[in-house]
C-alpha cells in the first residue's frame, strides 16, 4: 500500500476503533494527477488550459527584487496551446477580500470555453482571463505541495508543513508539530510589506496590462473585480498612470462582481483622516503594527500563515483522495472562535467532499446555524450534508451562545443547532449536491473541491533564494498555485478601503503618490452583477456611463444604450446565489435553462456575449516560450 493510502487508512482505523463498533473501512482509491500539459486542463473543462504566471511587477520600496513580482492565473483555449491565437477580448481579473484565483477557475473556464463555442469572424471566438494573485501568496513556500503532487502522496505535504505526527489518536490531524520541517516568516522577515499598498497593486495590473498588444484600433482589455476585487476596478480605472493617462482611457469596459460599482462616498479626504492614514503607514513601516494578518482580525484563526498552508495541504489530499473516502482535517481547529455547532462539527465524521461543501457553504446543515458567520456572508450555495439526527437525539441541541458578531445573512438564528450527540460516530457522512432533490443553490461541493485541488502543471515560476531578516536564507518555490493567500497584506487591506471611499485623491507625501479621479470613469460600458438592488439610473455611480447592464436579485436592467447593443433577458436574476456564487457558479447545464437557474451560471450566461458585443479588434497575447512556461512535472 502506498504512504498515502496507508496513512488515511491507519487515520480511519484509529477513528474506528475509538468508535467502537464501525465497520472496516476500504483504504480510499488515490487519484492520479495528469502530468504534462494535461495537467494544466481544468477539470471538467478538456477545452480550456490554464498556466501559473509571474512576470516582474512594482517596484515597491525595501521588497528584494526576486518577490516584487505578479503572479497570474492565465486561463485561455486549449488549441494552439503553444502558440495562441489573436484574442478578441482579455478580461483581467481582481479576486476579493482573502481571496485568490482558484476561486475564479470555473468563471473563468466557462467563459473562455463558452467564447470557443461562438464565432468571430469565421473563427471561434477567443476570450483569455488572467486573474491577478495576492502578493502574499508569492511568498508560498510550495516545492513539498508539488513533490507530493508529482509523486501521488499527500503525507509527503501533511509531514513537511504539519509534522508527521499531527494526525491525532483520533485519526484527524490537529495542529502542527514540532517535527515539521517549515517554519512561517515573521513579521520582521516580512516588514518590507508595509508598502504593499494600493500603489503596488495597481502596478501589478499595469505589468499584466502591459503584456497585452492591442492591433492597431483596437480596445479589448476589460477589468473585472468580486467583492473587493470591485472596489479596485474602479479605483484603478481612475487612477492616472505614469504615462499620465487615466486607466480607464486604456479599458473596454469595466465588470463588478458583487463588489461595487462605486464612485465614492466623500469628495476627498479631509486633513484629519489624511493624517489618521500616514499614522497607520507610520505603523506599519516602524513595526509598531502587523504587516501581515495572522490569527487576528476579521478571518480570525482561518487567516495567515499557518493556517494557509494547512489548507494547502487539504488541497492536496483534495486532489489526490477519493472524494467518497473519510476526511482527516477537521472543520474546526484550535484558536477559532468557539460558537454554535462546534460540538457537532469536531464529532461528525466527513467524506472529502462533504468536508469541502461544508468548509464554505453558508448553510450546511440547512438552518442549522452550523457556519462561521463570517462564511455566511462570503460562502456559496453548495448543497448540504446528508444528515439527519440519530433517533431520539431531535431535541438534544447544542445550547451554546451565539458569538459576538454581525446579524446571520440568513435569517433568524436557527431553533435548534445540531450537537454531537444527534450524531452517529460509526457513519461517515456525505455530501447532497444542489439539483434534484437537493437545495436550490448555484453551486456544487465537487468544483469548490476541485478549485481549492487544482494547480496547473504549467508555470514560469523558478524558485528564488531570499535573505530574510531573522529566517536568514530561504528558497522560496510558490509555482504550485495555492488556494489561500499565505501572508495577507495589511497595508494592501487598509488601503483598499480608504482609496475606494473618496471620489477624488490626490496624495505625494512620505513616500506615497497617488492621483485618483473617479470622474473620469465615463464613457465606458460597465457590467454589474450583485446581490443589491437597482431601481433604474440611480443605481449607476458613473454620470458619464451610458452603456450600464446591472444583474441583480430581481431581475436585469439596463440602459437605452446598452439594450441596443446586446439585449439581456429582464428575467435574468442572481436570486439564488450567495457571495461567490458569483464567480464559483455551476455551468453545467448552460444552454438547457435560463442563466441564473440552478445549473447555468448568470454570469458567464451573460457575461461572454456583453464582452463580445464591445471589444474591438484583436490583441496579441504571450506566447507560453516567450514567457518560460513549462510543464513542472
Amino acid at each position: 500500500m502506498p504512504p498515502r493510502a496507508s496513512r488515511i487508512a491507519a487515520a480511519g482505523l484509529a477513528a474506528i476503533l475509538l468508535a467502537g463498533s464501525a465497520p472496516a473501512l476500504a483504504a480510499p482509491a488515490a487519484r492520479t494527477l495528469p502530468a504534462g500539459d494535461a495537467g494544466s486542463r481544468v477539470p471538467g473543462y478538456p477545452d480550456v488550459m490554464a498556466e501559473y504566471i509571474q512576470l516582474p511587477g512594482g517596484k515597491a520600496p525595501g521588497t528584494p527584487a526576486a518577490l516584487n513580482t505578479a503572479s497570474f492565473l492565465r486561463v485561455r483555449a486549449a488549441a494552439g496551446s503553444e502558440r495562441p491565437g489573436p484574442a478578441n477580448a482579455v478580461i483581467v481579473g481582481l479576486p476579493g477580500f482573502s481571496s485568490t484565483p482558484p476561486h475564479w477557475l470555473y468563471l473563468a473556464s466557462q467563459i473562455v470555453s463558452r467564447a470557443g463555442k461562438q464565432s468571430c469572424d469565421g473563427r471561434p471566438c477567443r476570450v483569455e482571463v488572467w486573474v491577478l494573485q495576492r502578493r502574499g501568496a508569492n511568498l508560498a513556500e510550495t516545492g513539498a505541495l508539488t513533490e507530493a503532487r508529482r509523486k501521488g502522496d499527500p503525507s509527503i505535504a501533511l509531514n513537511h508543513y504539519l509534522g508527521a505526527d499531527s494526525i491525532g489518536p483520533d485519526g484527524r490531524v490537529g495542529s502542527s508539530t514540532a517535527s515539521a520541517k517549515w517554519k512561517p516568516l515573521s513579521q520582521k522577515d516580512l516588514a518590507f510589506m508595509a508598502d504593499w499598498g494600493f500603489e503596488t497593486y495597481a502596478a501589478d495590473v499595469d505589468a499584466m496590462i502591459g503584456r497585452i498588444r492591442e492591433r492597431s484600433g483596437a480596445r479589448n482589455i476589460f477589468l473585472a473585480g468580486h467583492s473587493q476585487g470591485g472596489d479596485f476596478v474602479a479605483d484603478y480605472a481612475a487612477r492616472k498612470r505614469p504615462d499620465g493617462r487615466r486607466a480607464v482611457e486604456g479599458l473596454a469596459g469595466l465588470i463588478f462582481l458583487d463588489g461595487g460599482p462605486s464612485a465614492g462616498v466623500q469628495p476627498e479626504p479631509t486633513e484629519a483622516e489624511l493624517d489618521a492614514y500616514f499614522a497607520r503607514v507610520a505603523a506599519l513601516r516602524s513595526g509598531k503594527d502587523r504587516v501581515y494578518t495572522d490569527a487576528s482580525g476579521l478571518l480570525a484563526a482561518i487567516a495567515g500563515p499557518a493556517s494557509a498552508a494547512t489548507k494547502s495541504v487539504t488541497g492536496v489530499y483534495y486532489a489526490l483522495s477519493d472524494p467518497n473516502a473519510e476526511a482527516i482535517f477537521p472543520l474546526r481547529t484550535a484558536g477559532m472562535t468557539p460558537g454554535p455547532g462546534d460540538d457537532f462539527l469536531k464529532t461528525i465524521r466527513l467524506t472529502w467532499l462533504a468536508r469541502a461543501g461544508a468548509s464554505f457553504d453558508t448553510d450546511p446543515v440547512p438552518g442549522g446555524g452550523v457556519q462561521m458567520q463570517i462564511l455566511q456572508f462570503l460562502g456559496q450555495g453548495l448543497g448540504r450534508i446528508d444528515f439527519t439526527p440519530l433517533a431520539g437525539t431531535e431535541d438534544r441541541c447544542d445550547r451554546t451562545p451565539p458569538a459576538a458578531g454581525p446579524t446571520r445573512a440568513l435569517g433568524p438564528p436557527p431553533n435548534c443547532v445540531p450537537s454531537g450527540a444527534m450524531v452517529d460516530v460509526t457513519r461517515v457522512y456525505g455530501w447532497i449536491e444542489p439539483g434534484g432533490a437537493g437545495p436550490k443553490e448555484a453551486s456544487r461541493a465537487e468544483l469548490w473541491l476541485n478549485s481549492q485541488a487544482f494547480a496547473p502543471t504549467r508555470s514560469n515560476i523558478r524558485p528564488v533564494t531570499v535573505s530574510f531578516a531573522e529566517a536568514g536564507k530561504r528558497v522560496i518555490d510558490a509555482s504550485d498555485m495555492v488556494a489561500s493567500n499565505w501572508y495577507p497584506s495589511e497595508r494592501w487591506d487598509f488601503d483598499a478601503a480608504f482609496v475606494n471611499r473618496y471620489r477624488t485623491l490626490k496624495i505625494d507625501r512620505d513616500g506615497v503618490k497617488l492621483d485618483v479621479d473617479k470622474s473620469a470613469i465615463a464613457g465606458v460600458p460597465v457590467y454589474v452583477a450583485r446581490r443589491g438592488l437597482t431601481q433604474g439610473v440611480s443605481g449607476n455611480p458613473f454620470p458619464g456611463v451610458k452603456d450600464y447592464t446591472e444583474v441583480n436579485k430581481t431581475g436585469t436592467w439596463q440602459t437605452q444604450e446598452a439594450r441596443a447593443i446586446s439585449p439581456v433577458d429582464p428575467a435574468i436574476n442572481v436570486a439564488i446565489y450567495f457571495h461567490t456564487d458569483f464567480v464559483g457558479a455551476d455551468d453545467s447545464r448552460a444552454g438547457q435553462a435560463r442563466p441564473g437557474e440552478p445549473g447555468v451560471s448568470a454570469i458567464s450566461g451573460t457575461l461572454v456575449d456583453w464582452v463580445l458585443k464591445r471589444a474591438k479588434g484583436l490583441a496579441d497575447t504571450p506566447t507560453p516560450a516567450s514567457l518560460g512556461v513549462r510543464s513542472r512535472y
